[in-house]
């Protein structure tokens, strides 16, 4: 029989982090342009890769 923790789904925190890379990553092309949507982006950027960070990592220590 399986473990519980054989049947959680796996990879949704390091989906998180990429998707904040990539935020952080195009933003200073969209920075130059229009400077209020672009820090909205950055914050954004920080809150999702923080989010899948906690969820990657620190989650799993508890």
């Amino acid at each position: 029989m399986a473990h519980s923790e054989h049947n959680r789904p796996k990879g949704s925190g390091v989906i998180l982090i990429a998707i904040g890379i990539l935020i952080f990553f195009f933003v200073p092309q969209y920075y130059t342009k229009d400077l209020v949507g672009g820090m909205a982006l950055i914050i954004l950027g920080f809150i999702l890769g923080g989010i899948g960070f906690y969820i990657a990592f620190l989650k799993k220590r508890r």
